[in-house]
């Protein structure tokens, strides 16, 4: 890298914003989605989230991919990483520091990556291992060489195949001209302003396939207060109160007794008015029917009676 490249990207190391653990709204509105989605899914998220050591790592790498002088930023989590491939979004950075993110992401390891420079294009160059099909079928080692130009804010690929003798010139002689992978636990960057990204010199894969850091992983371990809901509250994420609401409804407290609404009661049936053809049946000649029993009967027994 030219000395002019490095005196511009040490510039942009003094700022707050790339020298601290200080968060930047780009990198912040990076996580949100990420840290949601672990949120959302408590089961293998929730394991993703403590197999990385609780909230795991921001990773980022500085190259200049577009030969402009000034130096993009590569960002990932190794949330999202797998073995050795991680899934790199791009950021584009002005002189003042600020961040804007390219349309796709790419997926990179992070030592196996350089910047050429050919026929006065600049690209990022990613040299694969040997194909195994291609050896089969030829007897020679054929190497995948992917090639990523870089137009904000679109980025290219092209991917060739070279032999081992190929390979070996695209290689940079000079390993310093390798991007430095720097590395910080989502942990500190979230709830340590003071907290500063580091150096990777030695980064180890553990059982679950998970980076660390061996200065890190204890006490990453035992961080189990940072859980995604902490993670998202930092990052200014309002989160749903569904969950809490339900929380309160199966907790120690019965939920509310609804008592079942009574029945209405039907209205009373009033009887339809006569109409001007029809008269209401009386109950007079029953009266006189039984006036008139209760009389014969008297007189019967005046009969019965003056005989005697």
């Amino acid at each position: 890298m030219p000395r002019s490249q490095i005196a511009l990207w040490a510039a942009l190391l003094a700022l707050p914003s790339f020298c601290s653990a200080q968060q930047v709204s780009a990198i912040t509105d990076y996580l949100k989605p990420i840290v949601s989605k672990i949120a959302a899914d408590p089961n293998a998220g929730g394991w993703t989230w403590e197999t990385n050591g609780n909230g795991g790592y921001l990773l980022r790498l500085a190259m200049d991919v577009t030969g402009d002088g000034l130096p993009e930023l590569f960002v990932t989590t190794s949330l999202t990483t797998s073995k050795q491939l991680a899934e790199w979004t791009v950021f584009d950075v002005n002189q003042s520091g600020a961040m804007r993110p390219y349309a796709k992401s790419i997926r990179l390891p992070a030592d196996s990556v350089w910047t050429t420079n050919e026929a006065g294009s600049t690209a990022l160059v990613y040299l694969a291992a040997p194909d195994r099909e291609r050896e089969r079928a030829s007897d020679e080692k054929s190497y995948p060489v992917s090639r990523f130009t870089f137009a904000f804010p679109e980025i290219k690929e092209a991917l060739t195949y070279v032999s081992e003798a190929e390979a070996t010139k695209l290689r940079p002689s000079d390993l310093g001209q390798l991007p430095k992978l720097q590395a910080i636990l989502m942990a500190d960057y979230l709830t340590k302003p003071e907290a500063k990204w580091a150096d990777v010199t030695e980064w180890k894969l553990d059982a679950n396939n998970s980076f660390f850091r061996v200065e890190d992983k204890e006490r990453a371990a035992k961080n189990t207060a940072f859980t995604p809901e902490v993670a998202l509250s930092k990052l200014g994420v309002v989160q749903s109160s569904s969950a809490s609401s339900s929380d309160q409804t199966t907790g120690n407290q019965p939920p509310p007794v609804v008592k079942p609404e009574a029945p209405k009661k039907a209205p009373e049936s009033r009887p339809a008015a006569p109409s001007p053809s029809e008269e209401p049946a009386s109950s007079t000649p029953w009266s006189i029917i039984v006036v008139l029993i209760v009389a014969a009967i008297g007189l019967l027994w005046l009969l019965l009676k003056g005989r005697k």
